[in-house]
């Protein structure tokens, strides 16, 4: 079922399965770009600074190798098997009560079930698609009362990443169009945790719906490496998350902890470890594939395995990130060869233009069905080649992806990009899976 934005399938979905939803507390993440980053962050951290069976959920979406991986348990993805028969209530519920509800408003009613039912105390909760009208938006804020002690559990504090341009036929065409779908989220008195490097219509979108909702909006912009903290001191070159972006998104993390902290400390004294060598310690476990990670695959097994350089960016801002980074590592000048897939819809243009020069190779191919999200969809290679011609004219098309890195220019740097889809695929190659 393709993507239907609404909440109304979602409650009662939720309804009929007692309101998972309001058993945990969470931090609900909105943006574009970075949301996945900030969730992976979040999520190492509070893992590493709580003990006594404090216990932290997180939600992201897509997954990324396995349906099961979006929904993690201290950083662990909840067993398939779990999984699978919770999918299966949810969905004879879904079948009995007509609800009609879509594969993402299942798949969120999972994630708040395996939360309810794993006793999950705080829960990082990545927005699938906008923020206003996307499934996890259900959650309402927590009440609290002057003494901080929470009297209704729900969200506790709200974070809102970079924000471009992005599912326009969805969101809206302009950047503050669509940063109102992102503010969406955003609670009464509820504190909010913003990028501070977005776009000025985007900052006056944002402080226009806290002033509305009456709740205080932290605009985060770190002028160096280095973040204070309530802890101290964080150097963000400890992060294994390359890319300089990531200090915007290591920061906004760190930010949101920090207002985080008063609430968990009043609430929860004897599940609590805070401090500035379990921080670091969590900020270094941070794991998040798929993104400026470098793999050295064997595609073959006659072949040499050969550095590769995954990364999900798939619109302009993303792009524009990684075309900075590439040029950062490798110099402006260097050649490299791309290998690119692209969902259905997506504008290649502005995914090319900030990466592509003259000197690189492109090898446009396409993923294959994604799990139970059956609206997605590869753009036709052939139809790419055409679009990119006055850039580059040094295109290849090759359908099947593991025969693509033998097209690889020699000593050229392989870097695979434009869908999230077509990373997981070479990855699940990577691991020797491809075919089953």
């Amino acid at each position: 079922m393709p993507i239907e934005l609404g909440l109304n399938k979602i409650s009662s979905l939720l309804t009929k399965l007692g309101n998972p939803q309001l058993k945990s507390n969470f931090i609900h993440i909105a943006g574009t770009n970075g949301k996945g980053s900030v969730c992976a962050y979040l999520s190492s951290i509070l893992v590493s600074n709580t003990i006594n069976n404090f216990k932290i959920g997180k939600f992201t979406s897509p997954h990324l190798l396995d349906r099961n991986d979006c929904i993690t348990l201290d950083n662990v993805p909840v067993p398939m098997d779990k999984f699978l028969e919770i999918e299966k209530q949810i969905l004879e519920i879904n079948s009995k009560f007509q609800i009609g509800a879509t594969e993402f408003e299942i798949l969120t009613a999972i994630a708040f079930q395996v939360f309810k039912l794993e006793k999950v105390d705080l829960a990082v909760l990545e927005v699938g698609l906008g923020g206003r009208l996307d499934s996890t938006n259900i959650v309402s804020n927590a009440d609290i009362d002057d003494d901080l002690k929470i009297i209704k559990k729900g969200v506790l504090i709200t974070g809102i990443t970079k924000i471009g341009m992005d599912h326009e036929n969805i969101l809206g065409s302009t950047l503050k169009e669509i940063a109102n779908e992102k503010a969406g989220i955003i609670k009464a008195l509820t504190p909010n945790v913003i990028d501070g490097t977005n776009h000025k219509d985007v900052l006056e979108v944002i402080r226009d719906k806290c002033d509305e909702f009456e709740t205080r909006s932290f605009e985060v912009n770190p002028k160096s490496n280095e973040i204070q903290t309530n802890w101290g001191i964080i150097d963000r070159n400890i992060s294994p998350l390359q890319g300089d972006y990531q200090l915007q998104n290591l920061s906004i993390s760190l930010k949101i902890l920090d207002l985080l902290f008063p609430f968990l400390y009043k609430n929860y004294p004897n599940f609590l470890q805070f401090n500035h060598e379990n921080i670091i310690k969590g900020i270094k476990n941070v794991q998040w594939a798929g993104r400026l990670q470098t793999i050295y695959l064997q595609y073959t097994p006659k072949e040499h395995p050969v550095r590769v350089l995954l990364d999900g960016a798939h619109n302009g801002q993303s792009a524009e990130q990684l075309g900075a980074f590439l040029d950062s590592k490798y110099g402006k000048d260097s050649s490299k060869t791309f290998i690119i897939a692209v969902t259905k819809g997506k504008d290649l243009k502005s995914l090319s233009c900030p990466l592509i020069k003259p000197q690189d190779k492109v090898i446009f191919t396409k993923f294959g069905p994604v799990d139970q999200m059956p609206w997605i969809q590869a753009n036709d290679p052939n139809n790419l080649k055409e679009q990119i011609s006055d850039i580059t004219q040094n295109v290849i098309i090759e359908p099947e992806i593991a025969k693509t890195f033998k097209h690889a220019e020699p000593g050229n740097e392989i870097v695979v990009c434009g869908s999230l889809y077509l990373v997981a695929e070479v990855l699940r190659l990577h691991r020797g899976d491809f075919n089953k």
